[in-house]
């Protein structure tokens, strides 16, 4: 009664979940994470077609950022197949960004560089398939064995048509890449100042809480003046300060900083 089933209709072994949702869990089998919808022995059949309506609209957006699975994208956790009901993707044994900044030592600033440029790297690459995040929060971001970072957890994102232009998009919860550089902005700060702010793109005070609302600058952090990406982070939460690159910029800037190469 008080474990869930996966898609075959077994229990699921507690000690092999990995990350669980209100409508999903993630199991480890060997070197696969398995995204499946949570199914308990007394769900309704309703609610459990509810839940694995869910997984088959994250499959949708992976058919479109990834329809090669041998092809993986950059700064994407790389998905292996969508059998069934259920996505398989590659285990990152690093666990989640959230968990590395609150039980490590902070990451010294040559590494917080790469961060920076692999989840702009992510987020750009997910902005060209026309495809919003959503919710781009430290917890959904992954690590590998040697650190790298990769964006995770497609489950609230948005498909957009190929012709749309992104910089005007906004998605049936008013979710845009503005609204994704600004959380990517959040991540930033956490990354360098080691402080999760707990704000929240959906709280926004007596109206619908299904509806985004970009913050005002009054509700985010104040940047102390010495933190070296105080610039990338302050365009971030300034809606449309990229401009039409989007998360292009924040490389653009990453790469200024490095000053000329030698030839």
């Amino acid at each position: 009664m008080h474990c869930p089933i996966d898609d075959e209709g077994h229990y699921i072994k507690i000690h092999t979940i990995i990350a669980s949702g209100e409508a999903t869990v993630v199991v480890q089998r060997g070197d696969v994470a398995i995204k499946m919808a949570i199914v308990y022995k007394n769900y309704t059949l309703e609610r459990v077609e509810d839940n694995r309506e869910r997984i088959r609209r994250e499959q949708e957006v992976w058919r479109r950022i990834q329809p090669d699975f041998d092809l993986p994208v950059e700064g994407i956790v790389p998905c292996l197949d969508l059998p069934g009901d259920t996505i398989e993707m590659r285990y990152m044994s690093g666990g989640t960004l959230a968990n590395r900044l609150k039980h490590r030592a902070p990451p010294s600033i040559e590494l917080q560089k790469r961060w920076f440029r692999q989840l702009a790297i992510g987020l750009h690459n997910l902005h060209q398939r026309r495809v919003i995040h959503s919710d781009l929060l430290s917890r959904n971001i992954l690590l590998d064995d040697s650190s790298n970072v990769v964006i995770a957890d497609l489950g609230a994102s948005s498909i957009m048509p190929m012709d749309t232009v992104m910089a005007d998009a906004v998605d049936e919860y008013n979710c845009s890449i503005w609204t994704d550089l600004c959380q990517l902005g959040l991540v930033f700060y956490e990354i360098v100042t080691g402080r999760h702010t707990g704000i929240r793109l959906y709280h926004s005070g007596g109206t619908d809480d299904s509806v985004a609302v970009f913050p005002s600058r009054d509700k985010l952090p104040t940047l102390d003046k010495r933190i070296w990406a105080r610039d990338i982070i302050e365009t971030c939460w300034k809606k449309g300060g990229y401009g039409a690159v989007g998360a292009a910029g924040i490389l653009a800037k990453l790469d200024k900083m490095q000053g000329p190469r030698r030839r």
